[in-house]
């Protein structure tokens, strides 16, 4: 061969092709796997935790858990005005949790409503969207039917993010309880 870029021999030429494919083959992936300690937030899991994901429709699919038009939050049953939650946090009484910050006022239209303000705190819109609907749901099935009528504020601290629905749900009811009883 001269310098390498003659014709090379039949049995050099297979083993130099060889080693060409072998040598692509053998290309390191930088496969990511998460660690045992994974993240709380968004699609960060390995695994979703039991009251998440496909494991919560107990057997349904998609479609049969969708909530009826009975079980939905009707729009008069939240507080979406920004003078309404201004009113809230300015006027209201305050309470803390380590998760919820709850501020709640008496209020003319009959009945109660709730707000939800859930900060960014670099949180995804998937983890942010999560957190409202664990706090919707508690607020709907356990607390609206015997709260008198009065507006509810609820803000989520940034530990809330990492908060099981079991503990966000028991400071809500903490809560109900704690009102109820003064």
């Amino acid at each position: 061969m001269h310098g390498g870029a003659g014709l090379a021999v039949a049995g050099e030429k297979s083993r130099a092709q060889a080693n060409i494919s072998t040598a692509s083959q053998a290309a390191p992936t930088d496969a990511r796997i998460p660690g045992p300690d994974g993240h709380a937030l968004g699609s960060r899991d390995a695994v979703a935790s039991p009251e998440e994901g496909p494991q919560a429709y107990r057997g349904l699919d998609a479609h049969q858990a969708r909530l009826t038009a009975s079980e939905r939050l009707p729009r008069g049953y939240r507080l979406a005005r920004p003078a309404d939650l201004r009113r809230c946090l300015e006027k209201g009484v305050r309470r803390g949790t380590r998760h919820l910050d709850f501020f709640w006022i008496d209020n003319s239209v009959g009945h109660p409503r709730i707000g939800l303000l859930v900060p960014r705190f670099q949180a995804t819109a998937v983890a942010r969207n999560r957190l409202r609907r664990r706090l919707r749901e508690v607020w709907r099935r356990e607390v609206r039917s015997g709260q008198p009528a009065r507006d509810l504020l609820i803000r989520a601290k940034r530990e809330a993010y990492r908060a099981s629905f079991t503990t966000l749900r028991s400071e809500v009811l903490l809560w109900r309880d704690s009102v109820a009883a003064s």
